[in-house]
């Protein structure tokens, strides 16, 4: 038995898993946070997919219960590599579950890696862009180029100010 990402359309991860257990087809995990949405001018409680467009399934082949998850309603593909379906670690999915069940509100974060350009969106350098960059064992830092004059100046800042440029 392995983990599998399907990829769904806008909006129809909870369609597909209620349609797969109905069906009493494999198991499946839809990791979501509680946000507030606001609707008429009022707020309300809402649950989101933490990962929007897509869902987890476990699946103990690809043939038959394959072409029974691809055919659910929504399902656009399962999410391949080279070709080949990718598997998703057990540890992963347990560590989602872990976190989406604890005291602490996961939330959806954009990926962020060293070297990568971003923009400062909250603390004291908000507005600022610069490259992510982390010494060992060091606390990540901004750093702002002066190409032309071949120096730079770098701060520290929190991974949860920042964002993808």
């Amino acid at each position: 038995m392995a983990w599998y990402a399907i990829h769904v359309r806008s909006n129809f991860e909870r369609q597909v898993v209620l349609f797969l257990q109905a069906r009493h087809g494999p198991e499946t995990f839809l990791p979501t946070y509680r946000t507030r949405s606001r609707r008429a001018g009022a707020t309300e409680p809402v649950e989101r997919p933490l990962f929007p467009g897509y869902l987890f399934v476990r699946l103990e082949a690809l043939d038959a219960p394959r072409v029974s998850v691809l055919q659910a309603p929504g399902v656009v593909r399962l999410v391949e590599f080279g070709g080949r379906p990718a598997v998703v670690d057990d540890e992963i999915v347990g560590s989602l579950r872990i976190i989406v069940a604890g005291p602490a509100e996961a939330r959806p974060h954009p990926m962020l890696r060293e070297g990568q350009l971003v923009r400062v969106v909250g603390g004291p350098f908000a507005g600022a862009v610069g490259r992510l960059v982390r010494g060992r064992g060091r606390k990540p830092r901004l750093v702002v180029s002066i190409d032309i004059l071949g120096r730079a100046a770098a701060v520290p800042v929190l991974l949860v100010d920042v964002e993808p440029t």
